[in-house]
């Protein structure tokens, strides 16, 4: 089907950018509780690595990660997830960048917000072997185990920021 409304258009022939056609049916109340949670990981991480240095890549792309985190001169990436239900996270969003970190040999925290992340482990052992984890993260209680899947990810012997 043609997309013929050129309120949509219009801004693509002055150069502006056009919002992928997935993406544009995204609820308010999603992207709301995205940018919040993202401000939640935000102040958790300056929270555990006072001295860290956090990245936050604020273009919405699927292939790189949401933070990067470099503390002691390693780098951890980290994509947060929101899901809306209690259910099981399968992480049908992630291939992209699993591919991606892969070819570059970077390592990858998954910050959920709630759900069952097994499924979403499975996929990030497969592509990533141990630079991978994913976390249940949904707030300051949880902190141990993000502090926990940071640092076990910043000792391996990879050199990869």
């Amino acid at each position: 089907m043609i997309d013929t409304d050129i309120r949509r258009w219009l801004p693509t022939w002055i150069g502006g950018r056009r919002t992928p056609q997935p993406f544009r049916a995204t609820s308010s109340r999603v992207s709301r509780l995205a940018a919040q949670y993202d401000a939640e990981v935000d102040a958790a991480l300056q929270r555990l690595w006072p001295k860290a240095r956090i990245y936050h890549d604020r273009e919405f792309t699927r292939d790189r990660a949401d933070f990067l985190l470099v503390v002691r001169g390693r780098g951890v990436m980290i994509e947060t997830k929101v899901k809306s239900d209690p259910g099981l996270f399968r992480g049908s969003t992630l291939p992209p960048l699993l591919d991606r970190l892969q070819r570059d040999g970077r390592r990858l925290l998954v910050l959920v917000n709630q759900g069952d992340p097994s499924p979403a482990r499975d996929l990030i052992t497969t592509k990533l072997g141990d630079r991978g984890r994913i976390v249940v993260w949904s707030g300051p209680h949880h902190d141990e185990e993000l502090h926990q899947a940071v640092e076990a990810l910043l000792h391996q012997t990879t050199r990869h920021a």
